[in-house]
């Protein structure tokens, strides 16, 4: 009786724990502003790539602290555009928007599979021969060795 009343209380917690917020509908009950402001960041990535226009209306009317919207402009533009300056031309605090302008500005520190991609550092790899910063010897990836795939 005690065991089948645990399993009871285990499936009810977790049929009634949050899932995780897949949109800004889905932060729209989230109760407390800081908490609101948080569930809004974490989808913004995805509302920006359904809908920039929309993702631009989501973080200026629904997220009330700066410092969160000028965070989501920076991380909207490593994870969704890095070809263009738009998304760093909102954010109001100046390091950020220094960050912001140094990433779309260096394409090699940025991430492969993204639009502008970039190599280097951050991953990916390139042609042999082909020169990348921060690589071998003058800035040269060496050719694979022969028998490699």
């Amino acid at each position: 009786m005690a065991m089948s009343r645990l399993i009871a209380l285990i499936v009810l917690s977790v049929a009634c724990a949050p899932a995780e917020p897949k949109s800004a509908a889905d932060c729209d009950g989230v109760m407390g502003e800081s908490a609101k402001n948080e569930c809004y960041a974490k989808v913004a990535p995805a509302e920006f790539k359904a809908d920039p226009a929309a993702g631009v209306a989501m973080v200026e009317e629904k997220i009330t602290d700066q410092a969160v919207r000028d965070f989501v402009y920076l991380q909207v533009t490593r994870e969704v555009d890095l070809s263009t300056l738009k998304y760093c031309e909102r954010i109001k605090d100046e390091v950020l928007e220094d960050r912001c302008r140094v990433l779309v500005s260096r394409p090699h520190l940025q991430r492969p599979g993204t639009p502008g991609q970039g190599l280097g550092p951050a991953g990916g790899s390139a042609p042999s021969g082909t020169t990348v910063p921060g690589s071998g010897p003058g800035g040269v990836v060496p050719p694979p060795p022969t028998g490699s795939p």
